[in-house]
């Protein structure tokens, strides 16, 4: 709709997408630095804040860069989001429980994304797409008040809030955390692979439109199936790895064979492009993003895994950095190797190929997967291990 509206081009398109993942590539960083300092409960409820509001300001826009500096708006508050469960986690969660944590708040994400294709077909065709961007920012704000009655229950999130829930643990700069390899090692992790996931969220819509002649209707009609397929993975990615642990599996085996799996498994979504029917396009995608998210709460564990409480959010949104700025370089690719070949060919091949590079790369850095030794920055840089 937006693109008929505008007459985007697919560069056009993607250099809006872009716009939003260039501004959460930097925000992401910022954020894990600040919620390490703001606690999850303050932080939480101004990045949800400042989100809602971007995401109705977006009703005010007028055409490409004006779409493109809402989108970059929206990107400034939803940097935070991530970083701050990561960090919840780490302080609350048992280890052995938190790739299960983690796939649970995770599938909020897959919730959601289900919900919006046939929510916001029918807002757009009662009230227009204004009336779609009005709608889903404003479901933030009604989060923001529910935030606010749970803090009031759970008085260790005003603890959380002050900044006294690490009062103990030495202070370490953010700089200082990139002189370890493991966390290079979560940044290519999502730098290679969290491609794949913007591709299917941003370009497949668009996909069913050009390639398999669907309208509106029929995109909200099945747009919302690989969603469910991700719900359903992130709760049994999260269980499985719980079970394995339970029979005595150590964090090492278990991440680096849950990552191995999705690493074979995901790049079957390359079929889909070569399927006439919606039917099996729909299915190999299912296949391929369930298996992704398999990968993805494993390596969304990894920042608990190797750091204290105290320096998850920071790690974290750093990795989370390296995964916004894969997704701009391969959005802009998708969008160039569009208007140049016109085919979605080689862009289903090169987007399930980054599976194995990521695990090559992030395997590599990995080592073994147990906690680091941190030390203070009074006492100098750390020393890594």
């Amino acid at each position: 709709v937006l693109r008929d509206e505008f007459h985007l081009s697919n560069a056009q398109y993607a250099a809006i997408l872009n716009a939003f993942l260039i501004t959460y590539a930097f925000s992401y960083a910022l954020a894990g630095w600040v919620m390490d300092r703001l606690g999850v409960g303050r932080g939480l409820t101004l990045c949800v804040s400042w989100w809602s509001a971007a995401g109705m300001l977006t009703a005010l826009a007028r055409g490409p860069l004006s779409m493109g500096f809402f989108r970059a708006l929206l990107a400034v508050g939803e940097g935070g989001g991530w970083p701050s469960f990561a960090k919840a986690i780490a302080m609350w969660v048992p280890a052995n429980a938190r790739t299960l944590a983690i796939g649970v708040c995770n599938s909020g994400s897959s919730l959601g994304a289900m919900i919006a294709p046939p929510l916001v077909v029918w807002v757009t065709k009662i009230y227009g797409w204004r009336g779609a961007f009005l709608v889903t920012g404003a479901l933030g704000f009604l989060w923001v008040v529910a935030f606010q009655i749970f803090r009031a229950f759970h008085p260790r999130m005003k603890q959380t809030d002050r900044g006294q829930s690490d009062s103990g643990a030495p202070r370490v700069r953010w700089r200082s955390l990139l002189r370890y390899r493991q966390t290079w090692a979560v940044f290519f992790c999502r730098f290679f692979a969290d491609p794949l996931w913007y591709f299917y969220v941003f370009w497949i819509p668009e996909f069913l439109a050009r390639e398999r002649h669907l309208n509106l209707a029929s995109i909200g009609a099945v747009a919302w199936i690989p969603f469910v397929c991700s719900d359903i993975a992130n709760f049994t990615g999260g269980y499985l790895t719980l079970r394995l642990q339970r029979r005595g599996w150590t964090p090492n085996r278990t991440r680096k064979t849950l990552m191995l799996l999705a690493t074979l498994l995901s790049p079957v979504g390359i079929a889909a492009v070569f399927m006439k029917s919606v039917a099996w396009t729909m299915t190999f995608i299912c296949i391929a993003i369930f298996f992704w998210i398999f990968w993805s709460v494993t390596v969304h564990t990894l920042p608990g895994d190797y750091f204290p409480p105290h320096a998850v959010a920071s790690v974290y949104g750093f990795a989370g950095t390296g995964s916004t700025v894969g997704s701009v370089i391969s959005t802009w690719a998708v969008g160039r190797t569009l208007d140049l070949t016109h085919s979605y060919v080689p862009v289903f091949i090169g987007i399930g190929l980054l599976m194995p590079v990521a695990f090559l790369v992030g395997t590599t850095l990995m080592g073994r997967v147990e906690p680091v030794e941190l030390q203070s920055d009074a006492a100098g840089l750390p020393a890594p291990r």
